[in-house]
This record gives structure tokens, C-alpha cells and sequence, in this order.
């Protein structure tokens, strides 16, 4: 039994390759660069791993086809369902035509071993002949699998390399071009003014990215067909190439590419690329500086006060503005200012003897209204029907269920002779493209589910998140729910009592 950390193989039972009437499951894998290359079709895997189960005397149950699907990690459609089959017992051996077909990552052949021995499912290799029911076979399946993991990697750093040649003389490493841009490059000017006015909202209107989006959509000015959100606001006022920078960064620990503020996080190269920008790299930088004292929350008092806008008198109907406390110091030596709000009629005209409340206080208030309604919950109407938003993720996932079923028949046509590798291609291809599309959506709807507020029945969640984000995360919160919040008490002359509330409450009108 060969030792590897976090795994362990138990012997298959007797009976899992002393049968001639196995189930087999044949798994095919081609990756792009690999479907032209003799030996590696699909056709041509096909014939061999039927050819080699007839000699086995095993019957083919299942041909599961990953059509450009890279073997560096198990995130693949044929893949998952061959995982689906093995859990449910639905086969015995697992054939492939070369062990890289299966995974070229030791970790991952190590698991995919394991899961097979788990549920009693044997491994055949047509080329290397290795043999899962025998500690040697094993033992000289782990050690291909390094050197097949050992390749992977090697490509990997070529490629990179040559990405970041490509980068230094100002060209494009790969992928899609982002909004705004064709899917040749070039500049597309009625997108690129909604770029430009995500900006503006952000520099002149000094809107979050939550209220850019909201605003966005109000005018109609979608990204695409798709929805604003907070997350695509942020990414694009930080995507570097619309200032005319091309940006090549490095992977996390985790081997995954930061999405957002890459250049804090990884290292990067940025070079002047020569495609049309829509801001200028002084822009860039200065929005960019901005967003980074946001994230801090140093850049203005307008942090500082949390209830700006939303508060109102309950004696006399005026508004209620911030201020800050004389400054203090603590003992450790910080220096310190807490906000607290005054009626402004008060202050204008002394005609209103409202007292004035700290910060805390109307925190204080707000939370324990929010917990009044959580004891109460007839005060709050649940919702029980699905919403919109529900309604389209349900769609989707209609939709990909579907993709999946005809992949499943494509498969078993082209299996059965009944359509040939270039057409299988062709379809697996369009049901790809057709995926991903899908994919994205739902990622979009998704992302806006966890920022969309149904109102009031949200409520009840902001005393669980309120200590766990910060002031700007805060502030944006309760513009989003509240429209007006004004405040009651029936006191007059307050003296000051640390660590305590003077007698108040609150009532609220939501958006």
C-alpha cells in the first residue's frame, strides 16, 4: 500500500475484476490543443477503448466525452457524471485510453483512486496496463501520476512565459475583451459612455457602488442585457485597461486570480497597450486612490455619519444633521471624535428643544426596533411568494439541466454511429458556448440575490451582519431599507451618563 498524505487505498473485493459481465464506463478527455493530434480524437479513443472492453469481455454501459476540457483539475462535465455513476454503483471499471486522459494532477488521481476503491470500482489504463487491485499498480500509478502533473506544470509555466512576453510589448495575453470592446478590440462608443458614467456617478455624484448600479439600471443603461451590481461596478472602475494598461498578474497561493485589487494582492506587470482607452491614466489613478480611502474608511466624515440623510426630528419634523464631539483623548494615547446628530431647527433657531443623540444611541434604537419586530413577526409581511429574481435563477438552471441532457445524447449518438466526430463536435461546441452563457447569467443573478433587500422581511438580517461590516458596508445598508427614520423622546434637558441611553424610540418609513 503506497502512503500519501490524506489518502488511503483499501483493496478492491475479490469479485471487481474476477467478472466477465463488468459494467464498464469509457471516459474520453481532448483538450484543445489536443483534437487534432493522431491518437488523441475522440473517434480514435472511441475505437480503442471499445476494441479493449470487447477483449475484456465487459459490457460498455456508459461513454462519457469531455470535448476541450483541460485535465488540470475535475471540474468537467463527462467527469462529474462519471463520479455521479461511481457513488451510485451504477459500474465497475473505469477505462480511459492514457492515464493524462483521467487527470495530469497527482492530488486530484489520488482522490479520483480513492473514490473509485471507496465504491469498489476498479481503474484500467488501455495504454499503461497499471492495475488498481494490486499495491504495485498503484504504487506505479502515483509515481506517472507525478511526472503527468509534472508536465501539466511545465506547460503551464511556458505558457505564462509567453503571456508575459506578449504582455511586454503591449499586446493582449488572451481571453475576452471586456465591456466596451468588440470581440476584436476595437472600442464600442455606446458602451464606452457608460463606462464613463460609471465614473462620473462615482466621482462627481460620490455614489457607492451599490447606488451606481441601482441608478444605472433605473436609466436603462444595462451591461449587455444584464443587470448592474455592486461587484461589476467595483471591478470596472478598477479594470486598468480602460485607462490603457494591460495588466499581467500572478496566481494566488490558492491558484486562483484575484478579482479584485490584483495589484495589492499578487504581483503585477503593467504596460501601455495600444488599444483605444476610455479614461485617462490620471483618471484611473485618481478614482483608484479615492476607492482605496474608501476601503479604508478615511477619506471623508461622511463615514462617520451613518444616519446622514435619513434622520428626522419627532418634535418638529426637521431634519437631523452630524456633527463631531470635541476631541478626546483615550489612554492610550488616540485621539478620538464620535458623531452625534441635532435637530437643525435647533440649531438654526433654537425653536425646538429636541436634545441631541450620539451615534451609539441611534444604533442603540435601531437594533432594538429590529428586535422588537424579530419577537413580533406579525409586525413584518413575509413574502411567500417567489420573486422575479428567483424565478429567472429557476430558468437557468432549467436551461442548463437541459444543455446537460442533450450533451448526454449527443454522446450516445455519436457512440452508436449515428453522427460523426465533426458533428459531435459541432454540437458539444454550441452547448458549451450556450453553458458558459448561462453560467455567467446565473453567476449575475446570483450575485444580485445576495445584494437585493426584500423589504421589510430583510430587516431582520441587519442586527446578524451589523458588527461584521464596516461603516460604508453600513451606511449603504440602511439606504437601501430606510427612507426616513425619526426619532422620539420625551426628554428635554439630557446630562450625559457614560454607557447610557436617556429614554427614546424610533419609527421608520421603509423605501
Amino acid at each position: 500500500m503506497i502512503a500519501h498524505p490524506g489518502f488511503s487505498f483499501e483493496p478492491l473485493t475479490e469479485h471487481t475484476f474476477g467478472r466477465i459481465d463488468m459494467r464498464a464506463a469509457l471516459y474520453i478527455r481532448v483538450s484543445t490543443d489536443e483534437q487534432a493530434r493522431e491518437g488523441f480524437s475522440i473517434d480514435a479513443q472511441k475505437r480503442k477503448l471499445l476494441a479493449y472492453a470487447e477483449s475484456q469481455d465487459w459490457e460498455v454501459v456508459s461513454v462519457l466525452i469531455d470535448d476541450g476540457y483541460s485535465a488540470k483539475d475535475l471540474n468537467r462535465p463527462a467527469m462529474q457524471e462519471l463520479l455521479h455513476k461511481v457513488r451510485n454503483k451504477e459500474i465497475d471499471v473505469v477505462v480511459v485510453f492514457k492515464l493524462d486522459r483521467l487527470t495530469r494532477s497527482v492530488r486530484d488521481l489520488y482522490t479520483l483512486l480513492d473514490e473509485f476503491s471507496r465504491h469498489d470500482v476498479g481503474f484500467r489504463s488501455t495504454q499503461e496496463q497499471f492495475d488498481t487491485t494490486t499495491t504495485m499498480g498503484r504504487a506505479m500509478l502515483g509515481i506517472l501520476g507525478i511526472f503527468a502533473q509534472w508536465e501539466r506544470e511545465t506547460i503551464a509555466e511556458r505558457v505564462r512565459i509567453g503571456m508575459e512576453q506578449k504582455v511586454r510589448q503591449g499586446k493582449r495575453h488572451g481571453g475576452k475583451y471586456p465591456y466596451g470592446y468588440d470581440r476584436n478590440g476595437n472600442l464600442i462608443q455606446e458602451e464606452a459612455e457608460v463606462i464613463r458614467r460609471v465614473r462620473e456617478l462615482y466621482m462627481k455624484e460620490n455614489l457607492s457602488f451599490l447606488k451606481i448600479a441601482e441608478r444605472l439600471n433605473q436609466e436603462g443603461k444595462f451591461r449587455r442585457g444584464y443587470e448592474w451590481t455592486r461587484n461589476t461596478v467595483a471591478l470596472t472602475l478598477e479594470n486598468p485597461y480602460y485607462a490603457g494598461i494591460i495588466r499581467f498578474g500572478s496566481k494566488m497561493k490558492n491558484g486562483k486570480y484575484p478579482q479584485r485589487k490584483r495589484d495589492l494582492r499578487v504581483d503585477v506587470i503593467d504596460v501601455p497597450g495600444d488599444h483605444e482607452a476610455i479614461w485617462t491614466v490620471e483618471e484611473y489613478e485618481e478614482h483608484l486612490r479615492l476607492m482605496r480611502m474608501r476601503s479604508e474608511g478615511n477619506h471623508s466624515r461622511k463615514l462617520d455619519y451613518l444616519f446622514s440623510g435619513l434622520l428626522r426630528c419627532g418634535r418638529c419634523g426637521s431634519t437631523m444633521f452630524g456633527r463631531l464631539t470635541t476631541k478626546r483623548s483615550l489612554r492610550n494615547g488616540e485621539i478620538v471624535r464620535n458623531p452625534y446628530y441635532m435637530c437643525s431647527r435647533r440649531r438654526d433657531s433654537k425653536t425646538c428643544d429636541m436634545p441631541m443623540f450620539r451615534q451609539k444611541h441611534v444604533e442603540h434604537l435601531i437594533m432594538k426596533y429590529i428586535e422588537s419586530i424579530r419577537l413580533d413577526r406579525s409586525k413584518i409581511e413575509l413574502k411567500q411568494d417567489q420573486t422575479e429574481l428567483d424565478r429567472k435563477i429557476r430558468r437557468v438552471n432549467n436551461d442548463l439541466n437541459r444543455i446537460r441532457e442533450r450533451r448526454k445524447r449527443w454522446q450516445y449518438m455519436f457512440v452508436n454511429d449515428l453522427i460523426s466526430e465533426i458533428e459531435l463536435r459541432r454540437h458539444l461546441d454550441e452547448e458549451k458556448e450556450q453553458e458558459e452563457k448561462l453560467l455567467r447569467e446565473l453567476q449575475e443573478l446570483e450575485n444580485q440575490k445576495k445584494e437585493e433587500f426584500v423589504y421589510p422581511a430583510k430587516l431582520l438580517e441587519v442586527i446578524d451582519v451589523w458588527d461584521q461590516i464596516g461603516n460604508q458596508e453600513k451606511r449603504e445598508l440602511l439606504l437601501t431599507i430606510f427612507d426616513e427614520i425619526t426619532l422620539h423622546t420625551n426628554e428635554t434637558n439630557i446630562k450625559g451618563v457614560k454607557n447610557r441611553f436617556f429614554p427614546a424610540w424610533v419609527t421608520v418609513r421603509y423605501k
